[in-house]
């Protein structure tokens, strides 16, 4: 447990907006240095470049400083404008450097412990507070609050001109600034719920951070660690501290260990890493960059003083991460120094460095590269120790030491002396001197003392693997080819975010370099690991050479407006579906739908789907003595010809055993990949998979019982058997067509315009005829008995007393019986219709009505190619939110159009996670391109400006901002739906309740209000008694209550969130959609009840939407007739139709 690694990087640097960036920039050598930008503030107001001296001024106008700190994704994170705007952005950076870390370390969408993983900040100033604040300061100058002279004058001036623009501290203010709260938003957002803390160490903040995560883990208190740092100047104020102190570069550029060196040039910035135990990320087969093996921390004491560095201080920490790590100093290839380039800091700096490394008399410590990314991007203070860690990662993950630019070493340093050296270029890690792995360390000293040293070690190299690939090059693409075909999933902020992500990809995929890492196994297992966004495309190919070129086609069709199937197994969508017209309903279909070699190549490439279908086959084979699985894929199957093992596959006895098995496994599969249904519908003996994927029974209960109810079902009918015949014509015409014909029944109302007809073969042909004669086709089926018809009424005794001896459990889920034709949630109900299952019709077209009524808007058919999907969309003809996927396809590559179903589902939105489908032994991460989010300006007394593109310049008209995107079905999202998320939210719906009372009181208690008298609804009824008015009175009165209580509801929640009236919709959900949390609901209810004051917040307010609050308000608006009940508009009713049958 000693040893950690860090598993996932993600920053934000000057001149580098993400990791791959960054890396450029150090291996370039490039600064960051740059005038103070004018939209931080006036920096000619404090510049005085002549007079150092000069009280209130700064001596430079060099800083290194992120660009667009105003613009945030607050749509992403859930947060109302409102919040947002009163966020510290370095909260904001926060998130979305702990979410690039994620998606780097292929936890995105989840696979992690999050109830066991921390969150370590460190962060140790807030100018954004200041900024907060600005009005309560000028006001408390002005009336001598702080110590000045009162000037009414001048404060009566301050608050009609300058205060009078700045917003007053509102509710969110004070979360809003905290320090505290920059790593309590990344564990909200995230549902991280180990320990969670900021911390305050100065300049050595984030490696202090890092020091109790590595502790935590070690402990094993949490399983997985976010740790990070970061820094914002919004205010001159630390540039103008640091020229008091003298440690500014007065020549405006920082230049460690150097000759020329005067300071440091102020930087800003944010990162964060993941962190996992060693044995853990390797069984898990995380990327490790490099691993921790030891950490050390220790203070100056009582040294010079507070600010002035101490070698023997920093010589303790640098021998503590030494000891704990169990190596030699000597082990060390590269030092990333503190290195600020103060004279006084680089001479203590390297006397602790060659007292380390000559510790016990070695003369020879052999080569350590030394270096400081200072030199590049500045001192970033809190976030310093984090640039300074991701930077040694890379340098050991890569092996590569980069250069510091233009250093004339300084030769009082005794660099030599030490075996230190400078890199002016860019070149390779050297080998250990010890015969250990090459190691790295980084360093982070703080003002106060705080000093940490971290020893970093390549990770163990990977056992290797055989793998099923030979590397080749095609349309000057570098490909690995592997076995089969890959889904890759492609997702971005926005549709021209997308686009923009698609060009990233193109450009990483086409690099020179890209040959040793583009296998498409190693990239789709990439993508799949992150976070969907809203705007998606999805691709199937076989090898990198095919994905690559689809996505430049798929990047022309999206710039020319394509959407949705793209062609060549590639899909499209600017969003996904909201979460209830995305609700899906798997559909089994019957007899029939078996054919030679169904689903074979999932049976040959994916082992969970094998492993099912051979375990019940087995089963089945015990029932049967035929096993489905040498029967569909044995040596027998690849021999005979398709017409001999049609029949092989038709008799009942074998088919429905057949069927169970395939349609369980390919469930299996389909959850494997994070597709799961909401409703469940099988058409005749498909009802039993359906009914084992709502858990009434067990998979291998359902095999049995499928073996046993063929067999009884082969001998009920009795000799000559019958058969069934589709019969292209609606319900009351087949009736009466059947009418005329002996021995045929009405067996399947499939659709408005088939119905399949049973009986004997006989009295079939005589049907058939009379079809022909009026014009009307037919198609027998290939079916071994005339089921769901009289026929077979001698086997429902037989299967009713198999039945009573299996347990069945109630549903899961909505189960849609096609006996009934509704949805059945009572076992003994199920019991008794099961009972007669074979000889009664199928009422198919009623239960995809009723699958329509109970929420389902994509109905997926999981095996027999789409047989059933064309009736579906005729039984909903009209309803255009339907959609529809078959998972088996018949053609030439099965496992194609199984991906090519997966695709459709994840542009949907549905959370398709692809990762089990692919070899353990490609399930590598690659470093492709971090997808950007969609961003609009939020600060401080300004409204939120347009929608920008990621770190890209912002936009300067003002707009209004847009509602969050609609989530997809993530694995966190889910999770927030489980049982004990809904007990924390009847806490909170208590907790509101609570609230709202209290505020009532307060406001009686100001108001001089009694219970006495209470104050009468607005709405009600002046008098218990009063006559009702005239329907068409009441009815006035009803739409005018409705369109007064929506008003009023819309125009609060505008008010708390800043979300736009006309933006907002009943079907938004508070919490989820609007980022609703109690602070804003209780401000919601108690200022509806200010209006309706008999406002009771119920049960709807748990959970609440938009339209849930308009229905409780609308209902207190509503005039009321004698005896106070509130006239609400009754909806209609449908009857249910009882069952017809034959």
């Amino acid at each position: 447990m000693n040893d950690i690694a860090i598993v996932g990087l993600g920053c934000r640097f000057p001149g580098a907006a993400d990791l791959r960036a960054y890396w450029k920039l150090l291996l370039r050598g490039e600064r960051q240095f740059t005038a103070v930008p004018k939209d931080r503030w006036n920096h000619d107001t404090f510049h005085r470049p002549d007079d150092p001296q000069a009280p209130d001024s700064a001596y430079t106008d060099q800083v290194a400083f992120l660009t667009d700190v105003d613009r945030f994704a607050a749509g992403h994170y859930g947060l109302p404008p409102r919040r947002a705007e009163a966020m510290d952005p370095q909260h904001r950076l926060a998130l979305d450097v702990t979410r690039e870390a994620l998606d780097d370390a292929g936890l995105g969408r989840g696979g992690f412990d999050r109830e066991r993983t921390g969150v370590f900040f460190g962060i140790s100033a807030s100018d954004y507070r200041e900024l907060a604040t600005a009005r309560l300061r000028a006001l408390g100058l002005a009336d001598g609050s702080l110590g000045t002279t009162a000037d009414t004058d001048a404060l009566n001036a301050l608050r009609a001109s300058s205060v009078r623009d700045l917003p007053p501290i509102g509710t969110f203010t004070m979360p809003g600034v905290l320090l505290n709260m920059a790593p309590a938003a990344v564990s909200r957002h995230f549902d991280l719920g180990g320990p969670s803390l900021a911390v305050d160490a100065a300049c050595s903040s984030s490696l202090v951070a890092l020091d109790h995560a590595v502790a935590q883990l070690r402990r094993g208190t949490c399983g997985t660690a976010v740790v990070g740092g970061v820094y914002l100047s919004l205010t001159p104020d630390s540039l103008i501290g640091f020229s008091r102190l003298g440690a500014l570069s007065a020549a405006g550029v920082c230049r460690p260990f150097d000759t020329r060196a005067d300071g440091f040039v102020l930087g800003e910035g944010a990162g964060a890493v993941i962190l996992r135990p060693l044995q853990d990320a390797l069984v898990a087969g995380n990327r490790v960059y490099a691993v921790i093996k030891g950490i050390g921390s220790a203070n100056d004491g009582a040294s010079a003083g507070p600010l002035t560095p101490s070698s023997e201080g920093q010589l303790r920490a640098m021998r503590g991460a030494f000891d704990d790590a169990g190596l030699p100093p000597a082990a060390a290839a590269f030092i990333e120094a503190h290195g600020t380039g103060t004279s006084v800091g680089d001479r203590a700096e390297v006397e602790a460095l060659r007292l380390l490394r000559t510790d016990g008399g070695e003369r020879d410590p052999g080569l350590c590269y030394l270096s400081s990314g200072k030199a590049l991007i500045g001192h970033s203070l809190s976030a310093a120790g984090i640039a300074g860690l991701i930077k040694t990662a890379l340098v050991v993950h890569h092996r590569t030491v980069v250069p510091q630019p233009d250093v004339i070493p300084r030769p009082e340093l005794g660099l030599d002396a030490a075996g230190l050296r400078v890199a002016d270029t860019a070149r390779a890690l050297p080998l250990s001197k010890s015969d250990v792995p090459v190691c790295a360390a980084v360093s982070s000293f703080g003002f106060g003392g705080t000093n940490v040293h971290a020893v970093l070690q390549q990770a163990p190299t990977a056992t290797s693997v055989r793998r099923r690939s030979v590397s080749l090059r095609t349309h000057g693409v570098a490909t690995v080819r592997d076995a089969g075909p890959h889904l890759a999933l492609i997702s971005a902020g926005s549709p021209q975010l997308l686009r923009e992500h698609i060009d990233d990809l193109l450009d990483h995929l086409e690099r020179p370099d890209a040959a040793p890492t583009a296998s498409l196994a190693a990239l789709a297992h990439t993508l799949a690991g992150r976070e969907p966004l809203p705007s998606r495309l999805a691709i199937v190919a076989g090898d990198t050479a095919e994905f690559t070129e689809r996505l430049r086609r798929a990047r022309r069709q999206l710039a020319e407006g394509a959407r949705g199937d793209l062609g060549d197994g590639a899909f499209a969508a600017d969003a996904p579906l909201r979460p209830a017209a995305r609700r899906i309903a798997f559909v089994y279909p019957g007899q029939g739908s078996q054919r030679p070699g169904m689903m074979r190549e999932l049976h040959e490439r994916y082992p969970d789907f094998r492993d099912a279908v051979d375990a019940l086959g087995a089963e089945a084979g015990r029932h049967t003595g035929v096993d489905p699985a040498d029967l569909l894929y044995g040596p027998a199957a690849d021999s005979a010809d398709d017409t001999a093992l049609r029949r092989r596959l038709a008799p009942t006895e074998v088919c429905q055993p057949l069927l169970g098995t395939v349609q369980i496994a390919a469930t299996g599969l389909l959850a494997a990949c994070g597709v799961v249904p909401d409703v469940v519908l099988g058409h005749s003996v498909g009802e039993f998979a359906a009914a084992t994927t709502a858990g009434v029974l067990p998979a291998e209960e359902t095999v049995s019982l499928l073996a046993r109810r063929g067999a009884i079902l082969r001998d009920a009918e009795g000799e000559p058997r019958g058969s069934m015949l589709a019969v292209q014509t609606d319900e009351e015409t087949c009736r009466r067509l059947v009418e005329d014909v002996r021995d045929v029944w009405t067996a399947c109302l499939n659709e408005p315009r088939q119905t399949v007809v049973s009986g004997t073969k006989k009295g079939l042909a005589t049907l058939r005829r009379a079809c022909a004669e009026a014009g009307i086709a037919t198609r027998a089926l290939e079916v071994s008995n005339a089921f769901h018809s009289p026929r077979l009424t001698a086997g429902d005794e037989a299967v009713r007393a198999d039945l009573d001896s299996r347990p069945l459990a109630n549903p899961r889920l909505p189960l849609v019986s096609c006996v009934s034709g509704t949805v059945c949630d009572d076992p003994e109900q199920l019991r008794r219709l099961w009972a007669r299952h074979a000889s009664a019709p199928v009422r198919f077209s009623a239960a995809v009505r009723s699958a329509y009524d109970a929420g389902a808007r994509v109905f997926v058919q999981v095996t027999g190619g789409n047989s059933l999907l064309s009736a579906v969309r005729r039984n909903l003809v009209g309803q255009d939110d339907v959609h529809v996927v078959a998972v088996d396809s018949p053609a030439p590559d099965g496992q194609r159009g199984y991906l090519g179903a997966l695709a459709r589902l994840a542009v949907l939105g549905v959370d398709v996670d692809v990762r089990k489908l692919i070899e353990p032994a490609d399930r590598r991460l690659l470093d492709l391109p971090i997808a950007r989010l969609e961003t609009q300006s939020y600060w401080w007394g300004r409204r939120p400006t347009a929608a920008a593109h990621g770190t890209r310049s912002a936009a300067t008209t003002p707009t209004t901002p847009p509602l969050p995107s609609i989530p997809a079905d993530t694995p966190r999202r889910r999770t927030s739906a489980a049982p004990t998320k809904d007990h924390a939210m009847h806490e909170l719906l208590d907790l509101i309740q609570h609230q709202v009372t209290l505020l009532g009181r307060l406001g009686e208690a100001l108001t001089g209000a009694t219970d006495t008298e209470p104050a009468r609804p607005t709405g009600h009824a002046d008098d218990a008694g009063a006559e009702a008015g005239t329907p068409a009175e009441v009815a006035a009165e009803t739409e005018a209550a409705t369109e007064t209580a929506q008003d009023a509801v819309f125009e609060q929640i505008a008010r708390i969130s800043a979300f736009p009236a006309s933006e907002l919709h009943a079907g938004q959900r508070l919490v989820d959609d609007l980022g609703f949390d109690s602070l804003m609901l209780t401000d919601l209810f108690t200022s509806l009840k200010r209006r309706w004051p008999s406002l009771t917040v119920d049960e709807r307010c748990a959970r609440p939407t938009v339209g849930s609050v308009t229905a409780m308000v609308r209902e207190e608006a509503l005039p009321r007739p004698p005896g106070g009940l509130t006239l609400l508009p009754q909806p209609a009713v449908p009857p249910v139709p009882e069952p017809r049958h034959p």
